[in-house]
């Protein structure tokens, strides 16, 4: 594993065709014992600035469109995040991985979502990411390894929800975060209608800049994880370019206590 992030630490930092993927690892693995402390870390791919006359061109669109309009657009910024998770104890273990992350506009962190509940003087949800991977059925045996991902289809469906809560304020903020909008099916439909009705039609999203990976599990256990970027327009951060730093809002639920 280690081998592999370092060849893809090379990749990030060269560049090469238009669209050929970029990969950035994680910092450091996130490891925890299994008595409750989560480990977690934010990866901020690196971006550049836009030139001054793709700014003039962002500006006009913006006004064209009457909403600011990204400069990391979702459709043309594709993400995919690989993992791997081991059991480093002598027990059988399972795990939870969930991914907050932040556009150039809104941040989303399950504290922050925590934090307003308490000052709201209630009991906050259980933790629940932009995305929740899916533990498998057993739970991984000691010493066992599991690979898997998180793909450029579920990174759309987080950019689609931060957007609808950091910009939009989507009223329902749970139903938004547990329904896939693209799951098809009368009940998608009715819920999509409600949950992105405050959005504008052929709204231009933006994409995730910011990846934060949060691990838990019963056991001792080790997650590893390495980002892949495809770039349709050339945005990705090159030696000699200014990196792209936005400070985004962090998103704060309405809460209503019944």
């Amino acid at each position: 594993m280690k081998l592999a992030l370092g060849a893809a630490v090379a990749c990030a930092l060269v560049a090469g065709c238009m669209n050929d993927p970029s990969y950035f690892p994680g910092p450091a693995s996130l490891e925890v014992d299994g008595k409750g402390m989560e480990a977690k870390q934010t990866l901020s791919l690196f971006f550049r600035t836009p030139s001054a006359s793709e700014q003039s061109s962002l500006d006009n669109l913006s006004s064209q469109r009457g909403y600011p309009v990204p400069w990391l657009r979702e459709d043309r910024v594709h993400i995919e995040l690989r993992y791997t998770i081991t059991n480093l104890d002598d027990t059988e273990a399972s795990f939870l991985l969930n991914v907050d992350g932040a556009s150039e506009f809104a941040r989303y962190d399950e504290d922050a979502v925590a934090a307003a509940f308490v000052a709201a003087d209630m009991d906050a949800p259980s933790p629940r990411g932009l995305f929740q991977v899916r533990p498998p059925a057993q739970a991984l045996a000691p010493q066992q390894v599991l690979q898997g991902a998180i793909l450029e289809d579920d990174f759309r469906e987080m950019e689609l929800d931060l957007d609808a809560m950091g910009r939009w304020m989507a009223p329902n903020f749970p139903a938004v975060l547990l329904y896939r909008s693209d799951a098809g099916g009368a009940q998608t439909a009715a819920t999509n209608a409600v949950e992105y009705a405050t959005t504008p039609p052929d709204l231009i999203r933006p994409a995730l800049w910011e990846i934060t990976p949060r691990f838990n599990s019963t056991q001792h256990m080790r997650c590893d994880f390495l980002v892949r970027v495809r770039d349709d327009e050339g945005r990705l951060w090159e030696n000699g370019d200014a990196q792209f730093m936005p400070a985004p809002t962090t998103y704060t639920p309405t809460i209503t206590k019944m």
